[in-house]
Parts: structure tokens; sequence; C-alpha cells
């Protein structure tokens, strides 16, 4: 007798299934065995019931510009041209990517990786990759300063204030579940929270949006440069396009970033496209 499968493997496999069945390229015995799979057991059912609900809150990107399936041959100085340049903005990158306060901070993670922080009050923050806080508590406020990256707070209920810094508007929020980039964008989950002196709404499809806590990317019809943005932040070294059209061409998938590089060869099989490693830098075409 087989042992049941673990609850985090049946989201996996049921939110494949989604990506499948969406991907435009589904038959019907697909379909078919997505009815039987659905029936093995009440667990399968709930697990397809909960990725069907997070498909539909993810909502869809308008129709991306269709590139051409045989782009133009670029000369050996061209291609040449685009990876030394490309190279220059690695190093750009790298050496502005080193001035960053991240050691200093009182909490910080390195690149691929994320940490639990249980808080003096109770409060529980999960680091994302290459990000970095500090802390100060008083008697009459809770402060964050997210100095880098990305951190999903779980505020509890306190009579002080609870606020994240950022580098655009603090967002404040009390027994609340929310995701905050530096560069502002928060993501509520849970409860209220306000940003700016605005309320924020709960997003549709905050589960999505959320998962790289629960060690998963999802993409729904989302550009591949925004696509390969993300994943650049949980690995060492740059991912660039070597054509700009390729830009907008929509990706959609569940990846684990326990292996960002499965992502790259999702690319390479499902989309037509090559990927040329070098030294701290993958090249998209």
């Amino acid at each position: 007798m087989h042992a049941p499968q673990p609850i985090s493997d049946l989201s996996d496999d049921a939110l494949d299934w989604q990506v499948l069945l969406h991907s435009g390229n589904a038959r019907a015995s697909d379909r078919a065995r997505y009815r039987r799979w659905c029936q093995l057991s009440p667990a399968h059912a709930e697990a397809a019931r909960e990725a069907e609900a997070l498909w539909r809150d993810l909502g869809h990107t308008p129709t991306a510009q269709v590139h051409e399936a045989t782009p133009a041959r670029r000369s050996k100085r061209q291609w040449a041209t685009g990876i030394a340049a490309s190279l220059v903005l690695l190093v750009a990158g790298y050496s502005g990517w080193q001035q960053l306060p991240l050691w200093l901070a009182d909490y910080h993670t390195g690149i691929g990786e994320q940490q639990s922080i249980t808080l003096a009050d109770g409060s529980r923050v999960v680091l994302n990759s290459a990000s970095a806080f500090d802390v100060a508590f008083t008697a009459s406020e809770r402060r964050v300063t997210l100095q880098a990256g990305e951190a999903l707070f779980e505020t509890v209920d306190d009579p002080r204030p609870f606020v994240v810094e950022t580098a655009a508007e603090p967002v404040q929020g009390s027994a609340a579940t929310f995701s905050v980039r530096r560069d502002g964008h928060v993501v509520l989950a849970k409860g209220a929270a306000q940003s700016g002196g605005h309320s924020l709404a709960i997003a549709a499809d905050a589960g999505a949006q959320t998962a790289w806590h629960r060690g998963k990317l999802i993409f729904n019809g989302k550009p591949l440069g925004q696509v390969l943005a993300e994943l650049e932040r949980y690995q060492h070294g740059r991912i660039l396009l070597s054509d700009p059209k390729l830009s907008a061409l929509e990706v959609s998938g569940v990846f684990d970033l326990n292996e960002p590089q499965a992502l790259l060869r999702t690319l390479e099989q499902r989309y037509g496209l090559k990927v040329t490693y070098l030294p701290w830098l993958a090249v998209v075409h």
C-alpha cells in the first residue's frame, strides 16, 4: 500500500495541471486524465479546487506581441558586440549590488536564501532572497526599515502601530498579512493596511504574488521580461535578453525556487528559446 501523497506535493501537481490545461495545447485526453486525477481522493479534489481558484484570481495580461518564429540572423560581429555590452552591464550591476548595505542590517539574506524571523512583539517576518531590514521598536511604535529586497509580514494586534519604511511610502498594518518590496510595492493578503494614508485592498492574486515564501514562483501570462527580472533575484549573475522584442512573450508556469535553472530549461523546451550560459551571465535568445 502506497503512503498518501503529501498535501504540498498535491498542491504543486494541481498547479501544474492548471498550467497544462490553460496552455492552449491541452487535448481532450489531458482533460480526461485531469478529471480522473481529481477523483483519486478528497485531498486531490480539494487541491484541484484551490489551484483552480488561484488560477482564476491570477487574471491574464493583454495579449502579447507575437515574436517572429525565425528572427533575422545576426552576424558574428553583432553577437560579439551584444555579449560585450552584456558583460559591461554585468560588471556595473554587480558593483552596484556590492555597495548595498545588506550586511549591516539587523537581519539579512544572501541571494537565493530566505529566512523566517519572529520579532519581539510576536510578529513574523519571512525575508526573501537578497533582502535586509532593521528593527526599531519603542513604547509608542513598531518600526521596520526595509533596506533591500522583499519581506512578508504577519503582524500581531498591538496598540502600537506597525510601520514598514521603504524607498517609497511607508506601509502600516496591524493584525495583517502583507508583503512589501523596497520599491514600495505592497501586496495585502489578509487584514487591513494602508500606504501613504490610503487603505489597501486585499489582492485577488495575493496567493500567487506571495508564493515565493512557499518556495514557488507562479506566472500566468506574464511578459518574459518581467519573468526573467523576477528570476534574477534568486540567483547569482545576470539574465539578459538578446532581442528586446522577446520581452513581451507571455509565459505561464509554476516553478520551484530550489531549482531556479528549471525555469530557463522550460523556456527552451516550451517556448523554443535558447539560453547561452557564460560566467555570471545567461543570455536568452
